[in-house]
């Protein structure tokens, strides 16, 4: 952000952005949103056909939330894992592949794969000091069906246990946020979608249509999010594309390619 304000730029934030009218004067519009919210945003700027593909625009399974305050350091089994910020949790292969399975299929799994991640592992500043002891944060994800609306908190924590025993015992307090209830968080979260849509093979190709440009959607307008090629990720890529887009096409500037 300051690089950008040295530079002229202005943030402006709490601006719920509903149409264009809300966009301020502009050359060139860059849209960090799912296709959803452009088309809701822009209406009929969009050509016909264009707006008839991100209509069709398919969002996939969900993730649910559960964020922990712990009383010490989760118990695991192996002390390695300790070392490491983030640890995925699957199991072995075949559990992996059966867990996913049943998302797939419209069910919760009894150990679905779960993603940990414990910000203390290497940032200390986020231990808090307590009497007679400290707590620390702990955050954590799980694949559900899309929409779902359960609370995980149990199957999470029993989940953790299974690698970690003692787990219960750390845990202070707990919080969860239901698949269905991501996208107040993030809007581009439909339907507690992280990825901002289905990451089938077809929607990798065509993403989030099958365009020469996937990225621009309008004069002057361009889509940049992980509804863009090349999908989600935690990369930029998307933002770079449409970025170097629009300084070629709006503003005659080319840069080249990384």
């Amino acid at each position: 952000m300051a690089d950008l304000e040295a530079h002229g730029g202005t943030v402006v934030t709490e601006h719920r952005v509903r149409s264009a009218a809300d966009l301020p004067a502009a050359r060139a519009v860059l849209f960090d949103t799912d296709p959803r919210t452009l088309l809701d945003v822009l209406g009929g700027a969009v050509d016909a056909r264009l707006r008839r593909a991100l209509e069709r625009f398919r969002y996939g399974n969900a993730v649910a939330k559960v964020d922990f305050v712990l009383s010490g350091p989760v118990p695991w089994a192996d002390p390695e894992v300790g070392r490491a910020g983030t640890v995925h949790l699957g199991g072995t292969r075949a559990e992996v592949a059966r867990a996913e399975h049943e998302v797939a299929a419209g069910r919760h799994a009894e150990r679905p794969v779960s993603l940990v991640s414990d910000p203390t592992v290497i940032d200390t500043s986020r231990r808090f000091a307590v009497a007679g002891g400290e707590l620390r944060p702990l955050w954590t994800y799980t694949h559900v069906p899309a929409g779902s609306d359960v609370d995980v908190t149990e199957t999470v924590t029993a989940h953790i246990e299974r690698y970690a025993p003692g787990f219960r015992d750390v845990v202070v307090a707990s919080r969860a946020v239901p698949g269905a209830r991501m996208a107040e968080h993030n809007a581009n979260y439909v339907g507690g979608d992280i990825s901002a849509g289905a990451t089938t093979m077809w929607q990798m190709l065509a993403r989030p249509a099958l365009r020469v440009d996937p990225y621009r959607a309008a004069g002057g307008v361009y889509l940049c999010s992980a509804s863009t090629p090349p999908g989600p990720g935690v990369h930029g890529m998307g933002g770079w594309h449409a970025a170097r887009r629009a300084l070629r096409d709006v503003f005659g500037i080319r840069v080249k390619a990384l």
